[in-house]
């Protein structure tokens, strides 16, 4: 009874909806009306003229009777496509009111099937076939009508939890949050409390809940709706016949481009723009424009420019679009295999002026420039790179419309600077996309490899977003989101037995990737957490004080204590000379970064200049970029350090301000320069004497803190700001005779390692030999340092003399005793 009702309430106004659209589909595919008030007009723009001054009756006439005849053709044309396409209007009205009398008396059109009985037993063949068919129509209109409520009922956002949950498609939505709830919890889907439990098991917000069941209704819903073909949104979307009869050629601009108006097999056919709808709406606008409509795109790589022009070619081409934009046509122009291909610059500008014009003459006609930049160089070494004049020469035409591409970079170095092209374009800025987006974009982009079951759990997604922003900044979102999803996914196919992607898949493979522990910690990594001033204190003597803020500081961030926006780590190492900061320095790379060679050493006393700045961060007039920024650039996951900070140019200071403070850094091209994987740790002599007598007196290391911080500021070494941009301001304090006894057995023991690696000698020391060394050696000046030299110098030599005369061989070995020590 409830479908009797249907049937003759909204499923009989469903059924004249869809007369209405295929009624309306077909006169516009056939352009009844355009072409109808086109008749006359020109066939694609082809006008002969005499091209001759003065009166050439003869020519004229030529002329005259060329123009008919292609008018003439085009009459006939479009006469026979109007004719076509008021046949089919009529066959659709004719056709749609025999359904209609059908779907009216459905019910009585079902005993059809005893007619067409009848007339077979009465040896009617005729009409039997023909109730037949009325019964196998009246068939189909039934089960048609059965579909049309049953998509009716599939009001998804009406639904409750409940309700949608017992829908095929849902099982995505348990699939995303990372497994189906138990039976109970399904049962008590209307109680928010034992869903908000389950939910928080897996990690999982009732806000992000929701998100999820609205991605996968979303989706749901559209690919219902393609599946609809009588809709008049699927049935607008084909192109109809003859939409470019009023367009002219374009010959020879075909040969250098790819018009996505027409059909678009690239890889971003089915991208979805997603977050600019702003920046969409404004190109629009200014493609509207009758004067001064071109678009100067200005975005990074990986931002989005090419799905913003594919997603506006899209729309014209599923006729989406207004009507002042209506049949124009998206051309990406290849200008690199035109210039490639044109012999000279005279042959490339004939080319140039020859597309253009065609482009100009057509009326439809919008041109696509990726990477414009490159073709408007002031360059005097590469004239054919600059095609500004012959462009100019066509921008003046309100006809010719032009979207031009370019970096943010590309366009201060080569765009703002040309006036003369700059005056046609709008400027229209397109932004990193923000997380959420990023993420939006992120379940877009792998819906095709999910087409069968959902492979990325919620929670693995969000730590895609999260590791790419924190480890992956050469790059901007959504860019570096999607290429780490996809190492992701290869990764697990090839390596984890886990039915879903979890975080913890996404965790291995960026620290795979960069070299660093992330994530879950393994016991392992715990030990080495907890005991890490053990470990540092294996690599150096004494400073319990200093080891102690470093590692605390190191647990911190591991643990994601720390800031995000600033380094890891950043300290200050004061105190004198051969104590121990560099060794620390080292010890601290070895134990965080897994090997001491992951740290980027600078000497600041190289960069006392005015000039400094070019070398650290590049510069505008060489255009070369700067040390920093290429050893950071190269390794982004390790110890920067900073010798002798006090000796750096006040600027150059300055410029590590920043960097303290926001983990980051804009060089001279405009590109971010991420320090916030690195540890920062700067080494300073400054109060080394104040430090060493203070620690004499037995003064405490607050005290010390306050009379070296008052005694570099009153003399100008550091500003206030610049040391408080530190974590820690970390003292170490001179050698003691402890202390310098345990470094020179350190040295002694890495040397003779250091000769059974290189010559395979073993070599012994006797217990006298490190206090006799120890003794000898030392200088409170040159602290460790002074035991190095000594041990490389007197050792050493004494050992290489034993080598040249034969006395200790390869393989061999000796003991080295206090007699040994060359005085």
């Amino acid at each position: 009874m409830n479908f009797i009702i249907w049937h003759y309430s909204r499923g009989l106004v469903q059924f004249l909806e869809i007369w209405k659209n295929f009624i309306s589909f077909f006169w516009k595919y056939f352009g009844v009306d355009r072409h109808f008030f086109t008749l006359l007009s020109s066939w694609k723009r082809d006008v002969s003229k005499v091209g001759r001054r003065g009166l050439h009756p003869l020519l004229w006439l030529q002329t005259s009777l060329e123009n008919i005849l292609t008018r003439f053709l085009g009459a006939v044309v479009r006469s026979f496509t109007i004719l076509a396409g008021i046949f089919a209007v009529l066959t659709t009205l004719v056709a749609g009111a025999g359904f209609l009398l059908i779907w009216l008396a459905l019910p009585l059109f079902l005993f059809s099937i005893f007619f067409a009985s009848f007339g077979y037993l009465a040896g009617d063949f005729a009409a039997s076939s023909i109730w037949l068919a009325v019964f196998l129509l009246t068939l189909v209109l039934l089960f048609f009508s059965r579909r049309l409520q049953a998509d009716a009922r599939k009001n998804y956002p009406q639904m409750s939890l409940r309700e949608l949950s017992a829908q095929p498609w849902f099982s995505r939505v348990w699939e995303r949050v990372g497994g189906a709830p138990s039976p109970s919890t399904l049962e008590s889907l209307d109680k928010p409390e034992l869903l908000k439990r389950f939910l928080e098991a897996c990690h999982i917000s009732p806000d992000e809940f929701r998100q999820i069941v609205d991605w996968e209704m979303q989706n749901q819903t559209e690919s219902e709706k393609r599946r609809r073909f009588w809709l008049k949104e699927n049935l607008d979307s084909i192109l109809p016949i003859g939409h470019d009869w009023t367009y002219a050629y374009t010959v020879h601009l075909d040969n250098y481009s790819n018009d996505l108006s027409q059909s678009d097999f690239s890889e971003y056919k089915d991208s979805k723009l997603i977050g600019h709808d702003q920046e969409l709406a404004m190109l629009e606008l200014v493609l509207t424009r009758p004067n001064q409509n071109n678009v100067l795109v200005i975005a990074e790589a990986g931002v989005g420019k090419h799905t913003l022009v594919h997603t506006l070619a899209k729309k014209i081409r599923e006729d989406k679009i207004g009507p002042s934009l209506k049949n124009k046509r998206v051309i990406e122009v290849n200008l690199g295999e035109l210039i490639s291909s044109a012999p000279n610059q005279s042959a490339q500008d004939s080319i140039l002026r020859q597309i253009f014009f065609e482009a100009a003459y057509a009326g439809n006609v919008i041109l696509a420039i990726y990477d414009i930049n490159q073709y408007l160089k002031n360059d005097p070494q590469s004239p054919r790179e600059n095609i500004s004049s012959v462009l100019i020469e066509f921008l003046n035409y309100s006809t010719f419309q032009v979207i031009g591409m370019t970096s943010l970079a590309g366009f201060h170095e080569d765009l703002e600077k040309n006036e003369g092209v700059m005056k046609f374009f709008e400027k229209i800025q397109l932004g990193e996309s923000s997380h959420e987006d990023a993420l939006k974009i992120l379940l877009f982009k792998i819906r095709d490899r999910e087409r069968e079951r959902v492979l990325f759990t919620y929670p693995a997604l969000r730590e895609i977003i999260s590791q790419s922003e924190r480890y992956f900044t050469d790059s901007p979102f959504p860019e570096k989101a999607l290429d780490l999803a996809e190492e992701v996914l290869l990764y697990w196919s090839q390596n984890s037995s886990e039915n879903y992607i979890s975080p913890q898949v996404v965790d291995v493979v960026v620290s795979q990737k960069i070299r660093v522990p992330i994530g879950e910690m393994e016991e392992t990594e715990k030990e080495k957490l907890i005991h890490l001033e053990e470990i540092l204190h294996k690599r150096v003597v004494g400073q319990d004080v200093a080891v102690k803020q470093i590692a605390e500081t190191m647990r911190r961030a591991r643990v994601g204590m720390a800031s995000d926006t600033k380094p890891i780590g950043s300290f200050l190492f004061l105190g004198p000379t051969g104590v121990g900061k560099t060794e620390s320095a080292k010890a601290l790379a070895e134990a965080y970064f897994g090997d001491e060679d992951r740290m980027i050493r600078l000497d600041m006393s190289e960069y006392q200049k005015a000039d400094s700045i070019d070398r650290l961060i590049g510069s505008a007039e060489s255009e070369k970029p700067g040390i920093l920024e290429n050893k950071v650039r190269e390794n982004p996951y390790a110890l920067l350090l900073l010798d002798e900070i006090e000796k750096a140019h006040p600027d150059t200071l300055n410029l590590f301000l920043q960097i303290l403070d926001e983990g980051w850094l804009t060089d001279v091209f405009g590109k971010k320069i991420n320090f916030r994987n690195q540890i920062i740790i700067a080494t300073s002599n400054a109060g080394a004497e104040i430090i060493r007598d203070s620690i004499e007196k037995n003064i405490s290391a607050d005290e010390i803190q306050k009379l070296v911080t008052d005694y570099v500021i009153k003399q100008g070494i550091f500003r206030p700001e610049f040391l408080n941009r530190f974590e820690g301001v970390i003292f170490f304090h001179s050698l003691s005779r402890d202390d310098v006894l345990r470094v020179t057995e350190k040295l002694l023991l890495a040397y003779a390692a250091r000769l059974k690696k290189e010559k395979d000698i073993n070599v012994s020391f006797e217990p006298d030999v490190f206090a006799k060394v120890a003794e000898a050696s030392f200088d409170p000046v040159f602290g460790a340092r002074a035991i190095y030299r000594y041990i490389e110098d007197k050792i050493g030599d004494n050992i290489v003399k034993k080598i040249i005369s034969g006395e200790v061989k390869e393989g061999g070995s000796f003991v080295f005793g206090a007699k040994d020590i060359v005085q």
